[in-house]
This record gives C-alpha cells, sequence and structure tokens, in this order.
C-alpha cells in the first residue's frame, strides 16, 4: 500500500512538472531590420490579438496580427540590440531586437571562406571580393536594390551557414548625419530620390564641389554664384539638400539682403523648369512685404518654400521672417539636437506658434567649399534637410500642391514631448512615407 501511494505520487510529481506552464517568451524573424521594415514575432504564452510592441520603449505599429504571431514596424530608435516588449493583459514576453541604424541600405559587407565566390540571392550583385590572408577570410562587398535590409542579410545568410552578412556603416567624422536621422535612406530605398525635382538655394552662393544647374549671383550681379562666405553657408545647405534627395538639382542663387532675396525668388519662378522647391535658410526680425508678395507667387506657381525658423533662442525668440509669414505651404523649420534620452530643440532654435516642423540642425556632417567635410549647426541646416524631403515627396507625388506637400510632411512627423512653439507638428520623419 504505502508502495502504490509513493509510486503514485512521483509520478504525479513528474506530471505536474512536465504540464507547468512556460514563461512568454516571443521570436523575431528577421532578427534584424532597419527603422520601418516589418518584423515577424512569434508569440508564446501571449495573445497576440491585443499585443502591443515596445522597442527600447517606443510602441511600434502591429500590422498583422493572426494566431500565436504577428508583425510590427520598427519605430525610430538608436541603433544596435535593443529590449522588445511584448505585452498583452497580464502577461508580458521580453527579446532583443538588432535595430540596423547609420548603414547604407544598398550595400552590405559579406564575410565567407577564402577562396570561395558568393552564393548570391536576387536582389544582390558583387562589386569587390578579396581574400584577406591576413584575417584567414573573404570579404564580399554587395550592392542590395531591394528593400527589406534585415529580410535580405537573413536570405542571403541562409544560402551557406558559413557566410555571415552586414550591413555597411555609414562612419561619420564626429558630426550627425541629418538625412540618416530622419529615415531619408528608407525612402531612398522605396525609390524616391528626388529624380526630376530642382531645389533652389537662396543663400551665400553654392561651391562648384557640389553638383548643380546654371544659377545665378545677386550680389555680383553675374551668373556665377560662387559661395564666397567663410566654411561654405550655402555651400553646406546645398550638399545636405542632396544627402536627403541625391538626385534633386541643385540650383545656386546668391542672395544677400531682402532685395537679393526678392529678386531672387522671382528670379526662380521665372526661369523654373518642371518641378521646384525653394530653400531659404536666412531672414531677419523685420516683415518685408514684397518678400511676402514673391513667395506668394511662388507658392501660386506650385513651389513650395521651406524656410529657417531662426537662431535667436536664446534671445527671447523675435519672430523670423520669411519663415514667420502665414503662408500655407511655407514650411517653417525649427533645429533639433540629439540628447541620450531622444532629440530635443536645439536651445538657439527660435520659438513661436509659426514653427511647423522640427529637423536635426546641430554638429551636422556638411560638405565645405572645395569638397572637405566640415560641421554645421543652425536652423540654417535643418531648412535644407526639410527642403530635400519635400523633393522626395514631389518625386514621388508631382501633383502635390504645396498645402498639401506641407500637411503630409507635418502629418507623418514624429511627434515629439516638446511644445508645439519649439517643434512644430515634430521631427521630420521619411521613414514610412513617402
Amino acid at each position: 500500500m504505502n508502495l502504490r501511494f509513493w509510486i503514485l505520487w512521483l509520478a504525479w510529481v513528474a506530471l505536474g512538472v512536465g504540464c507547468s506552464p512556460q514563461p512568454p517568451s516571443v521570436s523575431f524573424s528577421p532578427s534584424r531590420a532597419a527603422i520601418g521594415e516589418e518584423v515577424e514575432a512569434r508569440l508564446s504564452g501571449v495573445s497576440a490579438p491585443q499585443a502591443r510592441v515596445y522597442v527600447s520603449g517606443v510602441e511600434a505599429t502591429v500590422t498583422v496580427r493572426e494566431a500565436g504571431w504577428l508583425r510590427f514596424r520598427v519605430p525610430m530608435v538608436a541603433g544596435g540590440p535593443q529590449p522588445v516588449r511584448v505585452v498583452s493583459g497580464g502577461q508580458e514576453a521580453q527579446s532583443t531586437l538588432s535595430v540596423l541604424g547609420q548603414v547604407d541600405p544598398q550595400r552590405v559587407l559579406l564575410r565567407l571562406p577564402l577562396g570561395r565566390s558568393p552564393s548570391l540571392p536576387a536582389g544582390f550583385t558583387l562589386v569587390r571580393r578579396d581574400d584577406l590572408l591576413g584575417c584567414g577570410f573573404a570579404l564580399a562587398e554587395l550592392g542590395y536594390s531591394g528593400e527589406a535590409l534585415g529580410k535580405a542579410l537573413e536570405e542571403l545568410e541562409a544560402q551557406d551557414p558559413a557566410y555571415k552578412a552586414d550591413p555597411e556603416s555609414l562612419w561619420s567624422l564626429g558630426g550627425q548625419s541629418g538625412g540618416e536621422a530622419v529615415g531619408a535612406p528608407l525612402a531612398q530605398g522605396r525609390g524616391h530620390r528626388g529624380q526630376g525635382v530642382q531645389v533652389a538655394v537662396l543663400d551665400t552662393g553654392v561651391d562648384a564641389a557640389i553638383p548643380q544647374l546654371a544659377g545665378y549671383d545677386f550680389v555680383e550681379d553675374d551668373p556665377v554664384p560662387q559661395d564666397a562666405f567663410p566654411g561654405g553657408h550655402g555651400t553646406g545647405a546645398a550638399g545636405l539638400v542632396k544627402e536627403v534627395a541625391p538626385d534633386t538639382q541643385i540650383v545656386p542663387v546668391r542672395v544677400c539682403d531682402a532685395s537679393g532675396v526678392v529678386r531672387g525668388v522671382c528670379w526662380v519662378v521665372a526661369n523654373r523648369q518642371g518641378p521646384m522647391v525653394l530653400s531659404l535658410s536666412l531672414g531677419g526680425d523685420t516683415p518685408v512685404e514684397a518678400l511676402r508678395l514673391a513667395l506668394q507667387a511662388a507658392l501660386a506657381q506650385g513651389i513650395p518654400v521651406a524656410a529657417a525658423a531662426g537662431n535667436q533662442g536664446a534671445q527671447g525668440s523675435p519672430a523670423h521672417y520669411p519663415a514667420a509669414f502665414d503662408l500655407p505651404g511655407e514650411v517653417a523649420v525649427g533645429a533639433l539636437e540629439a540628447a541620450p534620452t531622444g532629440w530635443q530643440p536645439a536651445p538657439y532654435s527660435t520659438r513661436g506658434a509659426y514653427v511647423d516642423l522640427a529637423a536635426p540642425g546641430t554638429n551636422l556632417n556638411c560638405t565645405q567649399p572645395g569638397g572637405a567635410l566640415g560641421v554645421c549647426t543652425g536652423t540654417s541646416f535643418a531648412t535644407p534637410i526639410v527642403a530635400g524631403a519635400m523633393a522626395l515627396w514631389l518625386s514621388a507625388q508631382p501633383a502635390l500642391t504645396p498645402a498639401q506637400l506641407q500637411q503630409a510632411l507635418q502629418q507623418h512627423a514624429q511627434p515629439l514631448p516638446y511644445p508645439s512653439q519649439a517643434v512644430g507638428a515634430g521631427r521630420l520623419d521619411l521613414s514610412q512615407a513617402p
């Protein structure tokens, strides 16, 4: 009797241990993904229909829900391994997702055994291959023409257990990449590179280091708008436009005072061919009626305007014109700077009810006269990032009016926990659209 009791008791304990509930878990496919890309999450112990996903504390958009799994888009977070929480009711599963941050979405480095030629799935092309004898492996540099980089890396590694694929980092020299920070490479990967659109940079001129169309110099009244400004203000602005929209064409217009700006705007209106954007990294505290009328004429001709909100945030934030003009289709741009907790308003950026949108503007990598790389700071350099974004939108949707384009930029902006007087609708975000 006692022996039978103990046998039954041991069997019951074994059965109980075998059937004890496992802690909730989640696995990802692909295990690496860029901002805006979709990731499939396989769930155990968590109900998918009600689940919410948080990547590094930022809630992700869930696009598909099925029994036992869901799919979500990677939100705008820092690159590298990021904690992920999947929460449903009282259940929570945790894991880590490798977020592809500042990388080139069209370049991949593939490590493979010495002497081997790579087997490549669709979308990849071999650019270069080297046997690195000192390191004991071969390295292939690949071009990639698809969209979902994380999934493509997974498919590439599946070709051979010896393969190890990595995106190519965009190395910086101490400054921020403005285009990277607003998701421009994702828009470019979707085929939107500003093709067929011109951006008129009304500034201090543009150095020949930046590819450009014919423009005009309203300072010296000649057709050679060289950049004589120390450090190259207009050159830096034009380079940032090209960083966001590589295929857009720059029209350099050198201006100086308010009179020059008015003439410059009107010259652009009279000479533009096809879709055009105005980038104005200039201004003052006094509204000039002739400039308002000139901008109205540009907007009436379907030319959207990006204008710097000003750099007087530490001087009481006086209104900065032409950004402060109330003109639908003119986007007043405030500047952001990176902080440990995310993007925040730059202290120098002018605040005001007229601020429509914000973009990175502090310690940006930018081109200097002669082609050297420098660092630029100010709403002057947040503005061409928005002008480049306008070019991307117009290359995707040429029929947009300036007011519709402004609305699209604001609707897709990433909200920030700061007053609208500082950041408008939030941070420019191209990761999802166009």
